[in-house]
């Protein structure tokens, strides 16, 4: 099983800026769903051939490559 953060790295592609967001949905290989300063909601979907979300607010390009995974087993493994 895998757990994601909380948190992204997400940069605006044109002032190279990049900032902490805070994750509301995610799912794997399909969209990012962020908000920026618990303020601004953003949807990011998945492009493979970049492999890295990418969405767009007041004109301005966003990417992220998404949460960080921890992978973590469940049960009485050995």
């Amino acid at each position: 099983m895998i757990r994601y953060d909380d948190k992204t790295k997400v940069t605006c592609v044109d002032n190279g800026q990049t900032v902490d967001a805070e994750v509301l949905e995610f799912k794997p290989q399909s969209l990012l769903s962020i908000s920026l300063d618990r303020k601004i909601k953003l949807v990011l979907k998945y492009v493979a051939k970049s492999d890295e979300y990418q969405g767009e607010l007041y004109g301005r390009t966003f990417v992220s490559k998404g949460p960080k995974g921890t992978h973590y087993s469940t049960g009485r493994g050995s």
